[in-house]
């Protein structure tokens, strides 16, 4: 009984402590990783995004 609740220990402090905190700098990173790619996007085609500014002719 004691050799199992020290088990059940050690899996909840690896999933806790290891999995759950990987994954989600994980996704965090994956997140990063997209808006960097939107922004190089967007810098590449700015007058996609830009609204003219009222000098401009429209």
């Amino acid at each position: 009984m004691l050799a199992s609740a020290f088990s059940m220990t050690i899996a909840l402090i690896g999933l806790f402590g290891v999995v759950f905190p990987v994954l989600a700098l994980g996704l965090i990173g994956f997140s990063v990783a997209q808006a960097l790619g939107e922004r190089a996007e967007n810098e590449r085609h700015p007058s996609r995004w830009r609204r003219r500014s009222s000098g401009e002719n429209t």
